[in-house]
């Protein structure tokens, strides 16, 4: 392992990163735009969301299996390859204005990114040294905020102006100029014994065993609790509010979704400025000051007689909400990292994905029919009511770690 920061390898992840994370972001920011304005139901809209989350759930444990089973760069630049491949088909056949193949390709997108994700995030402790860990961590959510952030602009701003064809043009050629500069990548790699099914079913029981022996399985339940109370609101609820209650254009819902990548940007600066000085056994504030952004929201979508000022509202619980996850966030993932055995890396990290975001599409789902069926305000303070037990547990169980 190199001693310094940034390896010719982690560099060059870095790069990659941005150009492939671009490419994704532009094109599911404006997809969730296409399905919503096909349907205009919050419902149905969820529904697409909660399906297309699906895959990220059930494949996740695989890519952790892949992750220390098959060379990371390969399974980089191939699945890259592989989605170039689908987002130009897609743009050549699958704009005829039925929701099915937007609905397809998200799908499509969830499961090769659960299979991808893996692969970067085992890759950042065997390429960079133990105390450049949580740095390390923090410049790839910010290099995947930075992305996040110009995807929704470039993305808001191309479907309103010039529709789907283009964004997937550029989509599929970051996606290709990404797959190329990870074939140059040498990431260390010793595959694990054995293989086939039941060896890959004994890898996520090695990693379950893991996890329950460190006492952090019930933490990550919490977290799957707040993904089901918090994360999907933001999901459905903020394009709902912006496009539907407010009447307002994709352009402008475009800045609040780039201010959520902000926000994460912003979360990951303060860690790498403030560093030893935050506590993961303290970080529940964070979720908490996450949590109270949904009260923000309420006066904003109920009382929308000055629709911009609503928007400024929306932005600005956007910003504080992500700012505030994005801390705890990456301070989690220098956690896992730090006491996960490098064997476990890859399998560990997907079992950690499966399970914090498995009650994701439920959430989705359920707020995208409540937002047919109750009055918009009520909503994000109900979401705000059901997050407020669950950080409570977390402030125990972290005081415990």
């Amino acid at each position: 392992m190199n001693e310094t920061l940034f390896s010719r390898s982690f560099t060059l992840m870095l790069l990659g990163q941005i150009v492939s994370i671009l490419g994704n972001a532009v094109l599911r920011f404006a997809l969730s735009l296409y399905v919503l304005d096909l349907t205009g139901s919050a419902a149905l809209f969820g529904g697409v969301l909660a399906a297309s989350m699906l895959p990220t759930v059930l494949l996740s444990p695989v890519g952790g299996v892949l992750a220390d089973r098959v060379p990371r760069q390969r399974i980089m630049y191939v699945l890259d390859f592989l989605t170039a491949v689908a987002v130009w088909n897609f743009g050549t056949f699958g704009l005829g204005g039925s929701t099915l193949p937007p609905a397809a390709l998200l799908m499509a997108l969830s499961a090769i990114q659960a299979l991808y994700q893996p692969s970067v995030l085992s890759s950042v402790p065997l390429l960079v040294p133990q105390k450049e860990l949580a740095r390390a961590n923090a410049l790839v959510t910010q290099v995947s905020a930075l992305s996040v952030l110009l995807g929704p602009v470039i993305g808001g701003m191309l479907y309103g102006f010039r529709g789907m064809w283009p964004l997937c043009l550029i989509s599929a050629g970051c996606l290709l100029a990404a797959a190329v500069m990870e074939c140059f990548l040498r990431i260390p790699f010793v595959p694990a014994p054995g293989h086939g099914l039941k060896t890959a079913w004994g890898d996520l029981r090695e990693a379950g065993r893991f996890l329950s022996a460190s006492g952090l399985l019930p933490l990550l339940g919490v977290v799957a609790g707040l993904n089901l109370c918090l994360s999907s609101l933001y999901l459905v609820g903020l394009p709902y509010f912006v496009k539907i209650t407010l009447g307002l254009s994709s352009q402008l819902y475009s800045l609040v979704e780039a201010a959520m990548g902000l926000g994460t940007i912003l979360g990951a600066l303060l860690v790498g400025a403030l560093g030893h000085r935050l506590s993961f056994s303290r970080s529940w504030r964070y979720l908490l000051a996450s949590a109270v952004s949904l009260a923000v929201m309420a006066p904003a979508v109920g009382w929308s007689g000055l629709p911009l000022a609503s928007w400024a509202l929306l932005l600005l619980a956007a910003l504080s909400g992500m700012t505030a996850a994005g801390v705890f966030s990456i301070l989690a993932q220098t956690y896992f990292q730090t006491v996960t055995p490098p064997t476990l890396l890859g399998k560990v990290g997907s079992f950690v994905t499966a399970v914090s975001t498995c009650a994701m599409p439920l959430g989705q789902g359920l707020y995208g029919m409540a937002l047919d069926r109750l009055p918009v305000w009520l909503v994000p303070l109900l979401g705000l009511l059901a997050c407020l037990p669950l950080i409570q547990i977390a402030r125990r169980r972290l005081r415990d770690v």
